[in-house]
């Protein structure tokens, strides 16, 4: 893992334990919490059927302070959304694209992981 963000140029954090307010994962399940209350507010027991789009909400919201998305910040592009992948499935799977070009996907998704940091930065700095 360290190589992996020597190469991309970031600096692992850890949380410390004693912390969660600090913690980026308790406060996705915070949204989460709230999300899946008013989801279900009428039938607390179908909770499991909002999951999914609760889910991709939250992978595609932008964040303030990186001008992304999380799902862009991971994979360098947005999801497709269910009509998406219905509409242009046969195009899809009559081209052969499955041999990934990795090293310019890697070069431009450390490209956009500096520019997310940098506006993360500004965005503390503005704070």
């Amino acid at each position: 893992m360290q190589q992996v963000t020597h190469c991309l140029g970031f600096n692992q954090v850890l949380t410390p334990s004693y912390h969660p307010e600090a913690n980026p994962v308790e406060k996705k399940n915070r949204d989460l919490k709230t999300q899946l209350a008013i989801s279900s507010a009428k039938d607390h027991t179908s909770w499991r059927e909002s999951l999914p789009a609760i889910r991709f909400a939250i992978n595609t919201s932008y964040c303030q302070s990186t001008s992304y998305s999380p799902v862009s910040l991971t994979f360098k592009r947005e999801l497709r959304t269910p009509d998406d992948v219905h509409r242009y499935m046969r195009s899809i799977t009559e081209q052969d694209n499955s041999v990934p070009q990795i090293t310019p996907y890697l070069l431009s998704l450390g490209t956009v992981l500096k520019e997310a940091r940098e506006n993360h930065e500004q965005s503390q700095d503005s704070a």
